[in-house]
């Protein structure tokens, strides 16, 4: 036990920032969680407790008042199991520390166990916020007692583990008896590809089901709901958990965790069996590519700085599979979301009052789709964290930014060029495309184009400069550079508070004064401006002495 513990501790502190990346500036981190805090976790875990109040209530008119959170909760460990995948194979087959752990007197359960272990604590923390509030408003909604709430602590914390024990036992399954696969990039790839596939696959399923909010509480309000007895078999371990909050049952609980601790054993059987023989052969990269690294060497010329260093940014995005899909496959799927929203409205046409709004020339809505568009592109831009993570994804190479004859505004300009291409090109599709499917007019449409355009540039210099104020610059692996980096997290914790200020002004003061809807869309346009100007003198001065004062 004692070893397990200190290999967990040894994992954790692998993924989570050095000590020495966390003394450059306590009072940031400190700032930030704050500000974190406040932006993301309370909204966040506020709405899913409102949300799930509100289905209670509405459920428990049919009896059925369980239905509504056991769903939400098969939800959330399909989508753990889902995004889990590229972790947990990261975790066990490609992180930097195999080569360290493998000659150690170890059995492969201690090696497996300290290494999911290590997983389950570092990406659950936002999920058990979640299945927290989502448990909390069920509580409070269905009225259950004092003691509910200890079972819902109970299953906070272990409802992650069989959805991330399915991911290990799968990985170690495909590596044990497959060949193909046995490289980080192929494997990043396969993965990446499951999870846009499937989230297209559920937003065509609903889009094909063509029902409503309303007609999805009238199938929930069914006692024997078909969705949730397939769900049931896939995570038996839901319903016992819901059933034992719901009437006060010992035994249901006991269960619960008697079903989790049986996917444990048998998890960590399998890893006696198969983990040592399936990472035998485990490679880092792609052998194609480095067999080709001489003839492109061979091949070099000279260009302009400027465009050097430009393709180089563009390269390490597209051509490294773990940045690929977080950066840039990330921006693909807004439009799903969309639509999915589009087809949720079913009978109540929701977006018909909109449009009209729109076509008449409606000042609020007018002022409503401005700000979604500003909001829209400052969140798609945090979210790919293309620029957040800038500098973080240099790593063992940040003392190249630091001796090129390139001076960093250079550099950091061309960094942000990137991040302004691939989020603008996304936002700029899209904003044209609903201003043509809203026949809003040439001179409105490049006026939103102008708006989204400022501020995907805002979201971007902000981005490089956090990022530069504590760069996490040790990792050895490139999903654990996004992993690990909380400045990733901090930056979109800013992005959402700064829109949400700007967003709520801007209406509170169309609502409550007299001045008009296109008066206050040019002071949103010049309060834009500004931010672009003061993200990029920070980039300029702040985050070049920031720079400058890191050791490597």
């Amino acid at each position: 036990m004692k070893m397990y513990l200190r290999l967990v501790s040894a994992l954790i502190q692998g993924v989570e920032p050095s000590d020495k990346e966390k003394k450059r500036n306590k009072i940031f981190y400190i700032v930030m969680s704050i500000i974190a805090g406040f932006g993301i976790m309370l909204p966040m875990t506020f709405f899913v407790g409102v949300i799930l109040y509100s289905l209670t209530g509405s459920l428990a008119e049919f009896g059925t008042q369980a239905n509504g959170v056991e769903l939400f909760l098969h939800l959330i460990s399909a989508f753990s199991f889902i995004f889990g995948l590229n972790v947990i194979f990261s975790v066990f087959y490609f992180a930097g520390d195999i080569e360290n752990l493998l000659p150690l007197p170890l059995k492969p359960y201690q090696i497996i166990g300290s290494k999911f272990t290590a997983a389950l604590i570092s990406e659950s923390v936002m999920e058990c916020l979640v299945i927290i509030a989502a448990l909390a408003g069920y509580i409070i909604g269905a009225g259950l007692p004092v003691y509910s709430w200890l079972i819902a602590v109970i299953g906070m914390l272990t409802l992650p583990v069989i959805p991330l024990v399915y991911c290990g036992i799968l990985c170690m399954v495909v590596m044990y008896f497959t060949r193909f696969v046995k490289n980080k990039d192929t494997v990043n790839k396969i993965t990446g590809i499951f999870t846009f596939a499937v989230i297209i696959g559920i937003v065509a399923l609903i889009s094909r089901s063509g029902f409503d909010t309303n007609e999805l509480i009238k199938a929930m309000s069914q006692s024997d709901n078909g969705v949730l007895a397939v769900m049931n078999c896939i995570f038996p371990h839901i319903p016992f958990l819901i059933h034992s909050m719901e009437l006060a049952s010992l035994w249901q609980i006991v269960v619960y965790l008697a079903i989790n601790a049986a996917a444990i054993v048998i998890f960590m059987l399998l890893a006696e069996i198969m983990y040592f023989p399936s990472v035998i052969g485990i490679g880092q990269g792609s052998t194609k590519s480095r067999k080709k690294t001489g003839a492109v060497i061979a091949g070099m010329k000279q260009h302009r700085v400027t465009l050097t260093y430009l393709k180089k940014e563009f390269a390490i995005l597209f051509r490294t599979p773990a940045y690929f899909t977080n950066c840039i496959m990330i921006n693909l799927i807004w439009p799903a979301f969309l639509y999915l929203i589009v087809v949720m409205q079913g009978k109540t046409n929701f977006l018909e009052t909109f449009i009209y709004g729109i076509h008449s020339g409606n000042e609020e809505t007018v002022l409503l789709f401005m700000l979604g568009i500003s909001a829209a592109s400052v969140l798609v831009t945090a979210v790919n964290c293309i620029a957040s993570s800038a500098l973080t994804r240099e790593g063992k190479h940040f003392a190249f930014l630091k001796y090129i004859p390139v001076p960093y505004i250079v550099q950091m300009n061309v960094k942000a060029l990137v991040s302004i291409v691939i989020s603008g090109a996304g936002m700029l599709l899209y904003v044209i495309a609903a201003c043509i499917w809203l026949r809003t007019g040439i001179k409105f449409t490049v006026f939103s184009c102008l708006l989204s355009l400022l501020s995907v540039t805002f979201a971007t210099y902000f981005g490089i400069y956090m990022d530069s104020v504590n760069p996490k610059l040790i990792w050895d692996d490139e999903l654990n550079a996004l992993r690990g980096n909380y400045n990733i997290f901090f930056n979109m914790a800013m992005a959402i508070v700064i829109e949400a200020v700007i967003c709520a002004g801007s209406y509170l003061l169309f609502r409550f004064t007299d001045i008009g809807a296109i008066t206050i869309l040019i002071m949103l346009f010049v309060l834009v401006l500004i931010l672009n100007a003061v993200s990029y003198l920070l980039c300029h001065y702040k985050a070049a002495d920031h720079i400058d004062n890191i050791l490597i």
